[in-house]
């Protein structure tokens, strides 16, 4: 018998569904060659203080306990909820029968972890072998059957999940106790290594918006009228179009002693819109948290994982837990065979066409996950969450094998006096990819003219306006700036690591959660985030 170990028992369902293990036992299926069991999440954790010197660590913290590490070494436990199902999964690893084990926890360096610290707190001695796949389609799982790998191979993932484990305890515990005891005035200071990072995103951009001072501007507007229609212009001189004070703007304004100006250029130019990249889950959570006010960045992900592990039948979309917005290369095929299933019966069928761009397939751009995309299995009986999180992934997979848009866009530059008016427009001619979203979008139609025309003035004046401060973090800009916060950043800035992000997109929605929970964030019906 072979032994499968799942992260979740959908997955495991599903597994047991195409293998043929029909039997079901307690905590596990079994069948045709097969044993099928799964974890519930983590099954086992690290201990705690208290269980490491009870008479010491119970009741209330003191400072003279911190820091606090292990003196010899990291001990784990199994969660009290879950023994159950650990002493199913341990019984099953112990079986005469087993001949080597299968893991097919998620393909990630958390779904080492949980297998990892399973195996070893049951102290399995069988061989090990690791089915990597990033979708539970029936096609899938028979590839991953036929390459399984060594679990050797998968060291580097299980030691950057156990690093990350024992990272998050000492700096969890250690700063969270001692910052508490300094400063919390009996409040909980809740101290993580990316939680602290995050409050502090949305402490500075508080702190910018309430020390914000607006600044006064002025600009100049033209009204022209032409044979056609009127139109309206901007001052511009060179690129600004600014000015400091209203006297330097009223300067331009009284040198104009002309009634009519003339059109000194004017330039038609076509432009296309490519559809947005495919979806990683900070953009997918950004993009539904910001269009429906019933969904969180943790909400998505939850619903994210039932549409991945789907019902038995296969999932319906690609792992969901990546930063990638390509996919490799290798996924050409898989990509057209479900392209074909999604677009049939589409009233724009015939302008949805497979091809392999760099747009779309880049593995140079890949981390260790491509892209979310949905599978070639349809889905039926979906919920309503389910269903919004689907069709939004399903469209942006469609429409990044469409035409783009294209638009015409039109630029006159109005000579009055000298100075020149600039007035922009633009006309969607084509709409491509856009079909998909039935969006219909609002021209912005110019009069026609010609070069020499001569236009009436109607009036000139000076346009009052303010700068404005930077706006309050939404779940979407928190979400991008967690995951960006490295970006752009000097190799001579100590205080952030180029190229790093603030957690992972597995992690940032949790955390996100964790923090209003806490009462470290204010959420507000407008999506906005505030510290309190």
């Amino acid at each position: 018998m072979k032994l499968v170990l799942a992260e979740k028992p959908s997955v495991a369902k599903t597994i047991a569904s195409f293998l043929g293990a029909k039997t079901r036992g307690d905590g596990y299926f079994e069948g045709n060659g097969y044993i099928i069991t799964y974890a519930v999440g983590h099954l086992v954790g690290l201990y705690d203080m208290k269980d490491y010197d009870k008479d010491r660590y119970s009741g209330s913290w003191k400072m003279d306990n911190f820091p606090f590490i292990p003196a010899d070494k990291f001990k784990f436990k199994v969660d009290s909820s879950k023994k159950k199902q650990f002493d199913i999964v341990k019984k099953l690893l112990h079986r005469d029968d087993v001949e080597y084990i299968i893991n097919a926890t998620d393909n990630d360096r958390e779904g080492e972890l949980i297998s990892f610290l399973i195996f070893l707190l049951a102290k399995n001695k069988k061989p090990i072998k690791r089915i990597l796949v990033n979708e539970w389609t029936p096609e899938d799982i028979t590839r991953g059957i036929n390459n399984l790998k060594d679990d050797s191979e998968m060291r580097n993932s299980q030691a950057a999940g156990y690093t990350r484990l024992i990272t998050d305890w000492l700096i969890g515990i250690n700063f969270t106790s001692a910052a508490t005891l300094k400063y919390g005035n009996g409040k909980l200071l809740n101290i993580g290594r990316v939680i602290l990072p995050t409050v502090k995103l949305v402490y500075d951009r508080d702190m910018e918006i309430l020390n914000f001072v607006p600044k006064t501007y002025y600009e100049i507007e033209g009204n022209f009228r032409c044979d056609n229609g009127k139109y309206k212009g901007k001052y511009i001189k060179g690129k600004e179009s600014k000015f400091d004070t209203i006297e330097e703007a009223n300067k331009v304004i009284d040198s104009i002693t002309s009634n009519t100006g003339t059109i000194e250029d004017k330039k038609v130019t076509m432009s296309k819109e490519y559809a947005p990249k495919l979806f990683s889950l900070t953009s997918l959570q950004g993009y539904i948290t910001s269009k429906h006010a019933n969904f969180t960045s943790d909400k998505v992900l939850s619903v994210c994982q039932s549409l991945y592990e789907g019902k038995g039948k296969g999932g319906y979309i690609t792992y969901p837990r990546t930063d990638s917005i390509y996919l490799e290369e290798s996924l050409t095929s898989k990509v057209s065979q479900a392209l074909d299933k999604l677009k049939a019966g589409l009233e724009y069928e015939n302008k949805v066409k497979f091809s392999k761009t760099k747009r779309v397939f880049d593995s140079s751009k890949v981390d260790s996950h491509s892209a979310i995309i949905p599978t070639y299995i349809i889905p039926n009986n979906l919920s309503a969450d389910e269903l919004i999180v689907y069709n939004a992934i399903k469209d942006r997979f469609i429409a990044n094998f469409m035409p783009p848009a294209e638009y015409e866009n039109t630029e006159i530059k109005t000579n009055v006096d000298g100075h020149i008016f600039l007035t922009k427009g633009k006309v969607l001619k084509t709409k491509g990819y856009l079909e998909v979203y039935n969006k219909e979008e609002k021209d912005d139609l110019l009069p026609m003219v010609n070069n020499k025309d001569v236009v009436d003035i109607i009036d000139i004046k000076t346009l009052t306006k303010q700068t404005t401060p930077p706006k309050p973090y939404t779940e979407d800009t928190l979400l991008k700036a967690m995951k960006n916060c490295g970006k752009n950043v000097s190799e001579e800035d100590t205080a952030v690591l180029s190229g790093y992000s603030i957690g992972t997109s597995a992690t940032r929605a949790d955390v996100l959660k964790k923090l209003c929970k806490l009462d470290m964030l204010a959420k507000k019906v407008n999506h906005i985030l505030y510290l309190i």
